[in-house]
């Protein structure tokens, strides 16, 4: 199965983006995107493809990157990414290998249009945790502590501590200076 990621739809979904947020915030928030898509896929994270707008994008914004296997393509000459994700479903040629991942009905009508597993971020979260790991374990650190941690309890950790994240008290605490004028830029 390939999966069509709705990029910041799924970002939103696991509230690593907040609605005002600022150029380093989308940064570290799509880094958080693939850092949690390349672990919960583990081996399966090359067959991963995530879109995102590119209208806030910096110039000279490439079509096209990988992250540890996982394609990201921007819609760069397109509106928006939905249009882009409507294309590449469109063009699918065996569309029952694709999972199309967004909570958009548009992209969700889209893909059943062409026989294509349509799923809402909620779903497919749900899904990445129950299914069965395929990835070698992870041997126990010093002290039993864990190295990763779940997809739901990455959600409890976000919902609970997310805002944290622009309280100014605690980013002069936890960033150097020269972090904090770039964010202000």
């Amino acid at each position: 199965m390939k999966y069509l990621i709705d990029g910041y739809n799924l970002l939103h979904a696991l509230g690593l983006l907040r609605a005002r947020a600022g150029p380093g915030d989308l940064l570290r928030a799509r880094l958080g995107l693939l850092r949690f898509l390349r672990s919960a896929l583990g081996d399966e994270a090359s067959s991963a493809t995530v879109i995102f707008d590119a209208d806030r994008a910096p110039a000279g914004l490439p079509d096209t990157e990988d992250y540890e296997g996982i394609h990201i393509r921007y819609a760069v000459h397109e509106p928006e990414a939905d249009d882009l994700i409507e294309d590449i479903i469109r063009q699918q040629a065996l569309p029952h290998d694709l999972a199309v991942v967004s909570d958009d009905h548009r992209l969700q009508r889209a893909a059943q249009r062409r026989n294509c597993k349509a799923l809402g971020c909620g779903d497919f979260l749900d899904w990445l945790e129950q299914r069965p790991k395929r990835a070698q374990p992870v041997p126990p650190q010093p002290g039993g502590k864990p190295q990763t941690v779940s997809a739901e309890e990455l959600r409890r950790w976000l919902a609970e501590f997310g805002d944290l994240q622009h309280d100014p008290n605690l980013k002069a605490l936890s960033e150097p200076e020269e972090w904090q004028e770039i964010d202000s830029m």
